[in-house]
């Protein structure tokens, strides 16, 4: 695995589709030299950026990012005494919203959250797999020295056995 894992949130079609047009007008204004249509390519702009955060388990740095186009931006941190990564599912909700209606679609998600100084979290990585999302816990708990919780069940969380994990692939508790 990657010295660096990242996580990007993605951006949904709709607004991909929406923020490619915009750019595409903005640009066509622009070199018909209309000075309005910076408005158009600036909107365009904004619905193709997304958030995010990076881990350099190397140098034990993270950041929060935004990201444009693939290019991600912010400032390295360092991480200060992480103590345990918790493996938790929940759902991810979606609002869409258009002039009289708005609907909100709910699909779960399994969320790795960093935990250090206590009560301090950074949200590493998301994914819908189960199998990847302990994958890659088990190999920034092996990098940083750190334990890994399973917070799957609600109210029922559990310490992973991270050799179990990592030697035969299959989830062992040490409770």
């Amino acid at each position: 695995m990657d010295a660096i894992i990242r996580y990007t949130r993605k951006v949904p079609v709709w607004k991909t589709i929406i923020g490619f047009a915009a750019i595409l007008i903005g640009l066509l204004g622009l070199i018909s030299l209309i000075y309005l249509a910076l408005v158009p390519l600036l909107f365009g702009f904004m619905m193709l950026k997304t958030d995010g955060s990076e881990i350099d388990l190397e140098s034990k740095t993270y950041r929060k990012t935004d990201s444009l186009l693939g290019f991600s931006i912010g400032k390295w941190q360092t991480l200060q005494n992480p103590e345990y990564i918790s493996v938790f599912n929940t759902t991810e909700n979606i609002t869409v919203r258009v002039v009289t209606a708005e609907t909100t679609n709910s699909f779960p998600v399994i969320v790795l959250n960093l935990f250090y100084e206590r009560n301090k979290k950074i949200t590493v990585y998301k994914t819908e797999k189960l199998k990847d999302a302990f994958d890659v816990a088990s190999h920034i708990a092996d990098a940083l020295g750190i334990d890994l919780l399973d917070a799957t069940v609600k109210n029922d969380y559990k310490w992973v056995d991270k050799d179990a994990l990592r030697e035969k692939g299959e989830i062992v508790y040490t409770d």
